[in-house]
């Protein structure tokens, strides 16, 4: 018997024990024990039974998807049984002590890396990904909605592209923290409030959206960016259809991008894996709560609140193997 951790009922999670899969890997495919993985914000809408699934299925999972595991079987020409990898993968049932995955959505850990510090590399991978869709952000003003794990990631990416000026917005007070991963200024306002106060010598020329999970901000970044802008909408959508400022869009010239990572999952890993090595000390403390596996359930409280020191959140196995 192997354990697991379910979604019981909207809210909560419960360790099971089950009978271990043991079916023959298909070409391509590592049996997995899991050792770490890290909470996203798009697993909690499914966590908390609010998710309306669209054409394509849930965007992320409950209880987890970030996943730090090491190979126990492999029918992979690219990863080998010991190694420890990350990657994206076990949709709805990743918190489990052993999974198979394609080995399309994962890479090998770096060495010197404990388990805990290679959770960032999937959610981080996932917004260099996306920032390479930005028109270049030298010398421009930029905007990050979201000052949680994945708008910080934003502001240090942006930061190292050398945008001009950096303004993050959060009504969770996160000022220090901003400014530590490269913001220059910091507003705990919501979007609204931030939009229809801006001045026109205010406005950032490119807004990132890394909230989503409701349809305010989209709109709100789309009114505060400058004429002929751009707007990343990166924060998960958790309905098909949003109400957008279309006429004022089409006047100002304004352009509005999605960011989700669909394929390529390997070459977007492994870009991830490199820019964290070479930032180390930059995200140190950037994952800022463990817990066992046991308390899951305390991890996806802490993960719904908006306690200001609360960033990434992982989830370790204590006793792997």
């Amino acid at each position: 018997m192997t354990w697991a951790v379910r979604l019981a009922s909207p809210g909560t999670v419960r360790r099971v024990e089950q009978a271990e899969e043991d079916r023959a890997l298909r070409s391509g495919e590592v049996r997995l024990r899991f050792r770490a993985g890290g909470l996203c914000g798009s697993d909690m809408p499914l966590f908390h039974g609010l998710l309306v699934e669209s054409v394509s299925g849930a965007h992320g999972g409950a209880p987890i998807h970030e996943i730090v595991g090491e190979v126990i079987e492999s029918a992979s020409t690219r990863l080998r049984v010991g190694q420890r990898v990350v990657g994206t993968g076990g949709l709805r049932a990743g918190l489990a002590e052993i999974l198979v995955e394609s080995d399309t959505a994962f890479i090998p850990v770096p060495e010197d890396f404990s388990d805990v510090e290679a959770v960032p590399i999937q959610s981080l991978a996932t917004v260099i990904r996306a920032a390479k869709g930005l028109p270049d952000v030298a010398g421009k003003r930029v905007a990050v909605v979201g000052a949680g794990p994945i708008g910080l990631a934003f502001i240090h990416v942006l930061r190292t592209r050398g945008a001009g000026h950096i303004t993050a917005i959060d009504p969770v007070e996160r000022a220090g923290t901003a400014t530590r991963f490269g913001a220059d200024e910091f507003r705990a306002v919501t979007s609204t409030e931030w939009a229809s106060g801006l001045e026109e010598k205010e406005r950032p020329q490119i807004v990132i959206e890394a909230v989503g999970h409701q349809q305010s901000t989209i709109p709100d970044c789309l009114r505060a960016v400058a004429s002929w802008g751009h707007v990343l909408g990166f924060g998960a959508a958790d309905d098909d259809d949003y109400m957008l400022p279309y006429r004022e869009m089409y006047e100002r010239g304004l352009t509005l991008s999605s960011g989700r990572t669909l394929d390529g999952w390997v070459g977007v890993l492994q870009e991830g894996r490199d820019y964290l090595l070479r930032h180390r000390a930059d995200f140190d403390g950037y994952v800022t709560h463990t817990f066992a596996v046991e308390d899951a359930q305390t991890a996806y409280d802490l993960y719904a609140s908006t306690e200001a020191s609360r960033l990434k959140v992982a989830l370790v196995d204590n006793q792997p193997g």
